[in-house]
Order: structure tokens, then sequence, then C-alpha cells
């Protein structure tokens, strides 16, 4: 996702900046990076909803508040979290899988995670308890070494982001059986969400954001604003973006700092259902 911003932000800026794209660590390593960055304008990170969940379960060592340590600059995009099998166990469905994992050994709860303790990994837990299933979370260094293992049938099922499987499920490797969406994304019109499934309350639209170092001046954070927008404007990077599954839009700053405190509720809410506890 940064990888398709970023040049066309640096085309339209007179000055260099650093766009921090750091893997690892569910985001914490971004965000800690900008917590201590200058809030000078000259560094930004780009952030998905997912990871910031953490803030919610460990607080003492996930170690910064988005809310409090960084700048929301806007939403560049949306996407859905996605629920997928390896094609080599022959399911076509979440109820098939469901009872592809009631009729084997324990072996086959387990599901990767590329992003231990995020909306990923409990989006999957909390679609499983909907068939009646525990699975077990098993963490990869990212979505890559995943769908290698999902594709070669070492592990049998995998969660995150929709845009890590889309090139996988066209092929032969993958499939996605459902996504956390509203609607069928055009992108995979064949995947049923959550929502076809019966289980509307699952329904949940995850993001994309560019953050900025806490008490940026607002004229700055206006100007990062419409350095976004005119970003994401431009056709090909549009076009990049779509044919992942993201759904391209720019919001306002202040739009998405109400959407990260909106978040932050409905995850309290779907995580209390697994027994999660949370902190205020």
């Amino acid at each position: 996702m940064a990888r398709a911003i970023a040049p066309a932000i640096q085309q339209r800026l007179t000055r260099p900046v650093s766009i921090e794209n750091r893997p690892g660590a569910a985001g914490a390593t971004m965000g800690d990076a900008l917590k201590k960055a200058a809030p000078d304008g000259a560094t930004i990170g780009l952030l998905p909803s997912t990871t910031l969940i953490g803030r919610l379960i460990s607080p003492a060592t996930f170690p910064f508040d988005p809310l409090r340590d960084l700048a929301p600059l806007g939403i560049v995009g949306t996407f859905e979290t996605a629920f997928v099998v390896s094609r080599s166990i022959g399911v076509r469905t979440m109820a098939e899988y469901a009872q592809w994992v009631k009729n084997g050994p324990p072996e086959r709860r387990r599901f990767g995670t590329a992003a231990p303790e995020t909306f990923s990994q409990y989006f999957a837990q909390l679609l499983a308890q909907q068939y009646g299933l525990m699975l077990d979370p098993v963490p990869f260094r990212g979505t890559g070494p995943m769908s290698s293992d999902l594709g070669q049938g070492r592990i049998p099922a995998g969660c995150g982001g929709l845009a890590s499987f889309v090139h996988h499920h066209r092929g032969s490797t993958l499939r996605v059986l459902t996504t956390s969406g509203l609607a069928r994304n055009p992108v995979l019109p064949d995947v049923p969400t959550v929502v076809e499934l019966g289980f509307p309350w699952l329904q949940l639209i995850d993001w994309y954001a560019f953050f900025a170092p806490g008490g940026l001046p607002p004229q700055l954070v206006e100007a990062w604003n419409r350095a976004l927008h005119n970003a994401v404007d431009v056709p090909e990077t549009r076009e990049q973006l779509t044919q992942y599954g993201v759904v391209v839009g720019v919001t306002k700053a202040d739009e998405c700092r109400k959407r990260l405190i909106a978040d932050f509720e409905r995850w309290r809410i779907l995580l209390d259902s697994l027994g999660i506890r949370t902190t205020k």
C-alpha cells in the first residue's frame, strides 16, 4: 500500500520527506518510530486499522497510543479482512470447512496469522465461534511466508487483509471463503461476506490511514491531507490499489480520528464475546 502511494506523494512535494514503511510487530514498530519523530511534517507513516487493536489488549507493551501520540492525517482506503484456506484441503465454503475441522484431528484447527493479536486473528476466531469451532492461531512473519505455507498445504487456513490474497485466490493455491465486508468486493465477486453467511455482527470494514507524530501543527496536518488527496487522485495509483481490493478514498483528518474512536468501541464489543478483557 505505502509503495503504491509514496511515489505519487513525493512527486507533489517540494521538500524531502520520510514515508515510513516498517513491517513487523503488528505495526507497533512504525507507530513507535512516529511517536519518537519530530512533529515537523518531515515524517509520516501508513498504518492499517487492524494493528491498532493492540492498544486495547496490551497497553503496557504496545508502544504508542494512536490517539495521543500520533496525529491522524486521513484515511486513504478501506479493505476487508479475509478468511482463506489452502486449496489442498478441498473445501469451498465455510460450512464445508467447519465440517472438515470437526471430522479430523486437532491439527486441523490451526490457522495462520501474519499479525498476532490484531483484528485479523480475532476475526478468524470470532468467525469460527459461529460454527462451534475453536481455532488455534499460528503466527507468521508476514503474509508472504503464510501464503507460501498455505499454498503448499503446510497449514490449512489463514486470515489477513484481503489485498494479500487476491492474486492467490485467482490462482490455484488459496481460496478466500469469506470477508468481513458488507457487500461483495468487485475484485472477488464470487466470495460471500459474513453478512451473507448470516453473521452481520462480524461485519467490519478496515482501513489504511497516514499518521504523523503527535503535536503536528494544524496547518501541516491540513497540508498533508491535501497532498494525500492529490496523490490518491492519480489514476495509476487508484488503479493499482483497486486491483488489490482496496476501496480508494481520502477522508479529512478529523474524520480519521472519529473513525478510530468508533472502531475502538466496536473492537471492545467483539473482543468481549471472545472473553478478552480490554482497557478503557
